[in-house]
Order: C-alpha cells, then sequence, then structure tokens
C-alpha cells in the first residue's frame, strides 16, 4: 500500500509543461533564444500594427465582416418572417419591454403599500373619543365605488 504522504506521479500534461518551463527560463540557452525571437517578434508585431497599410486592410476587412454579419441577420429575420416566428431582435425588444412593465408594477405595488400603510393609520383611533363628541361622519363611497356594489 502506498503511504498517505505519497504522491501519484506526475500526468503527462503536467511533465509536458514542466518541460516546456524549463525550456523557456532565461537560466537555460534555450530560455535565452526564446526571450530574443519573443522579443524580435513583439518589435516586428508594433511595427505591423502601426502601419498604415495594414491598418487600411484590416479595416476593410472588418468592414466587409460587419456587411456580410448584417446581410445574414437580414436573410435570417426574412426566412423567420415568412415562417411567421419571431427574430431575436423582436425577442430581445418584447424581453425590454417586458422589464420596464415589471419595473412600473414593482413601482405601483410599493406605492399602494405606502397608500394602505397611510390608510391604516388614518383608520386607527389615535384616542378614544369622549363620550359627549358627536360620531366622526362617514365617509362617502365614490360614485365608482357605489355602482359597482350591488
Amino acid at each position: 500500500m502506498s503511504s498517505p504522504d505519497s504522491r501519484p506521479p506526475p500526468g503527462l500534461l503536467a511533465r509536458a509543461l514542466k518541460k516546456v518551463g524549463h525550456l523557456t527560463s532565461p537560466e537555460t540557452r534555450s530560455g535565452k533564444v526564446f526571450a530574443k525571437a519573443e522579443q524580435g517578434l513583439t518589435q516586428v508585431a508594433a511595427r505591423l500594427a502601426q502601419s498604415p497599410t495594414f491598418l487600411r486592410v484590416s479595416g476593410g476587412l472588418m468592414r466587409r465582416g460587419f456587411t456580410l454579419q448584417i446581410r445574414r441577420t437580414s436573410v435570417m429575420e426574412k426566412t423567420l418572417h415568412s415562417l411567421r416566428v419571431p427574430t431575436a431582435s423582436e425577442v430581445e425588444t418584447l424581453r425590454d419591454q417586458l422589464r420596464r412593465m415589471n419595473d412600473q408594477v414593482e413601482a405601483l405595488g410599493s406605492q399602494l403599500e405606502h397608500v394602505v400603510e397611510l390608510l391604516e393609520r388614518q383608520e386607527q383611533p389615535s384616542a378614544e373619543p369622549a363620550a359627549d363628541a358627536p360620531p366622526a361622519p362617514r365617509r362617502r363611497r365614490s360614485s365608482a365605488a357605489s355602482r359597482s356594489v350591488p
């Protein structure tokens, strides 16, 4: 049986990572070569990224990619409309409307809770009325409330 302190042998990935670490270490000859190559490639990439030609070509490619994406989306939406299926943009619009309505319902709920608290405070007797004091006048119901009651 193995002792509880012994570790299993490292796997293939662990051995490979250890070897890569050794090869790229600045103390080894291969590590020094790697560092110089990395430094040279970084300088080349920096000059390339600042080149007007590279910027013009990459900008054109990005523009073409965006145009193709717009066309693909348009074709997909037309296909979905012909099948009477909502598009992703329509679903997102509905989702935004639903979020706004949910926020409004929550705000109205909070307002109603506040109104109920105020009404409960008004209905609670602040002190026992004196025996010789006239009774409090009864509140009239609104016309809408009186119509709904049979």
